[in-house]
């Protein structure tokens, strides 16, 4: 446990606006999982169903305080909890809504005795690994995983070091309005919009509601609060000062020159030149630099110091993680799959030098995109040139494989839950550079690429 706790069970009680004696042991950690509970742990014990409107695909039959006794055997100090739970010896915080009143209380508390800057992010592509270069900034303390909605919002910030340079926080939505929700309740000094793609435009109905629900994150700023944009999305909603990324803008690209994998970057922020690498090279990676070191700048924070890092930050699991099995190297791109990151990824894949093998897309369905998918499914094929091979996953695929020539078409597969992947090994040989693509339900729910690289060793 660390010398200066993040809080004390009072200071939660007094959160919560709870009356009454609370002891003043502390607490290092705050969570909403049971099976996350360690020693000096704060448990809040949510409903399995959300409260305030939120949606979750998630729910769950059971409630949170159901694990009460699991998490006081784990080590939890102290639990927010809907009623007294009997058999429960530390202390429980009982409030009527433990989300709404419990970790939103908790998380407004947080905010507010925390006085440096604050970077709020969204997008439609690439806000998680934007989060992971802003996360690079020395002494910065960034949402952890995917920690974007409803519970993931309130929890980093209830988990924010008081002692950080700056708090980066990452924001999504399920539905219509959760982004300003979240912007409120976060309260960021510069807000940041990575990109407006055609993402939940089943949900949404139009690229111009993805882009006002994007932009409506700049609810949660301040009048003196910085918006960062990229230099194609207009925000007329916001009459502050504004920071844009991308061709022609304050911060953009200078050059870029390939050296093996990585890329060796120059880049102008603000009138300042500033050089650095980044590990492996992509476009859609440079882009997503831009937006940290536009929003870093934005923060009066210095662009430099985060430069100096970004060649040492890591693609996240399922986002671009390279494996190699008997000789044939896996992209394991398969946490999710949009237009915006589809195009991406085989720009990348086309990219990649390759010595002896091909280079081969294994492509599953772009879901959530409504009468439109078809379209959107159908317009892959403009880049799929200079890619060797193509395999097809799902029904909104096949307008895709049906455009593959037949010297490059390697086959399609309607269900993914049905797909073997010893069928696809066979299909590939030692020199092979393969990227798995699609939406979360295609690949990585069914955890098609380590079964993948089972099937390639096995082959050898």
């Amino acid at each position: 446990m660390s010398a200066t706790p993040l809080w004390t069970v009072t200071e939660v009680a007094r959160a919560l606006g709870l009356s009454g004696e609370f002891p003043g042991t502390p607490i290092d950690f705050v969570t909403q999982d049971s099976r996350l509970v360690k020693p000096g742990c704060l448990f809040v014990a949510l409903s399995g169903t959300p409260s305030g409107g939120f949606i979750s695909s998630f729910a769950s039959a059971r409630d949170g305080w159901e694990f009460a006794d699991k998490a006081e055997a784990a080590g939890a100090v102290a639990m927010i909890v809907p009623h007294r739970i009997t058999g429960v010896s530390v202390p429980q915080l009982v409030v009527k809504d433990t989300l709404i009143d419990g970790l939103w209380a908790l998380a407004r508390a947080a905010r507010a005795r925390f006085d440096g800057p604050v970077i709020g992010l969204t997008g439609s592509a690439g806000k998680t690994s934007t989060k992971e270069f802003l996360a690079a900034y020395p002494a910065a303390y960034a949402s952890p995983s995917s920690f974007n909605n409803f519970w993931g919002v309130p929890l980093t910030l209830c988990n924010a070091s008081p002692g950080a340079s700056v708090w980066v926080v990452e924001m999504g939505m399920n539905q219509t309005g959760e982004i300003a929700r979240l912007s409120e309740l976060t309260k960021p000094t510069v807000a940041l919009v990575v990109n407006v793609q055609p993402v939940h435009l089943e949900k949404l109905g139009s690229l111009e509601a993805i882009r006002r629900e994007k932009v409506s994150i700049a609810q949660g700023l301040s009048r003196d609060g910085v918006l960062v944009l990229p230099d194609d999305v207009a925000a007329p909603e916001w009459n502050g000062k504004v920071v844009r990324f991308g061709e022609a803008s304050e911060v953009r690209e200078l050059k870029h020159t390939p050296e093996g994998e990585s890329w060796n970057v120059a880049v102008q922020v603000n009138g300042k030149k500033i050089e650095f690498s980044l590990t492996p090279g992509a476009p859609h990676r440079l882009q997503n630099a831009l937006a940290a070191l536009a929003s870093i700048h934005a923060a009066g924070l210095d662009p430099a110091a985060l430069a100096k890092e970004l060649g040492h930050v890591g693609i996240m699991t399922g986002r671009g993680v390279e494996q190699a099995a008997s000789g044939v190297t896996v992209i394991d791109d398969s946490f999710n799959g949009n237009p915006a990151s589809m195009v991406a990824a085989l720009g990348s894949l086309k990219a990649r030098p390759v010595k002896s093998g091909r280079r081969i897309a294994i492509l599953g369905d772009m879901l959530e995109l409504g009468a439109d998918a078809p379209a959107y499914h159908v317009k892959l094929a403009a880049d799929l040139p200079d890619i060797d091979g193509v395999y097809c996953v799902g029904p909104l695929m096949r307008h895709l494989y049906d455009l593959v020539p037949a010297e490059r078409a390697l086959g399609w597969h309607e269900d993914p839950a049905t797909l073997d992947p010893q069928q696809i090994a066979a299909l590939l040989r030692e020199g092979d550079v393969v990227v798995v693509k699609g939406s979360k339900k295609m690949f990585w729910v069914n955890k098609f690429v380590p079964r993948l690289l089972a099937a390639l060793q096995a082959k050898a």
